[in-house]
């Protein structure tokens, strides 16, 4: 995707403007892991790009690897009991995505 014309220039237009809010929300959509490697070839602000794909693990269900074999591991031992899981896991991990973040971008001013 690296070597894409209009990809590299939307991803280093992107993070740019804000590092972290950019690897926090591409986790959101691929997993945390692909990301950083994704978009380290993009920018040279690593700390901030750290510190945003740590955080960007939590939110979707996608956004890291271990959420998905721990809700793998859950429906298989507690059936019918996914949307529940779903319900709390997603108010619990965008809570804390939405903390984290806003601590990262006005606290620490990463």
């Amino acid at each position: 995707m690296a070597r894409v014309a209009p990809v590299r220039s939307l991803f280093s237009q992107l993070l740019e403007k804000n590092t972290l809010l950019t690897a926090v929300l591409s986790c959101q959509c691929i997993s945390n892991v692909p990301s950083a490697i994704l978009l380290s070839q993009f920018t040279t602000r690593y700390p901030a790009l750290l510190i945003g794909v740590n955080i960007g693990g939590a939110g979707t269900l996608i956004a890291s690897l271990a959420s998905l074999i721990t809700f793998r591991e859950y429906t298989s031992h507690c059936r019918g009991e996914t949307k529940r899981y779903l319900l709390r896991f997603s108010a619990f991990n965008f809570g804390f995505l939405l903390i984290l973040t806003l601590f990262s971008l006005f606290v620490l001013k990463i």
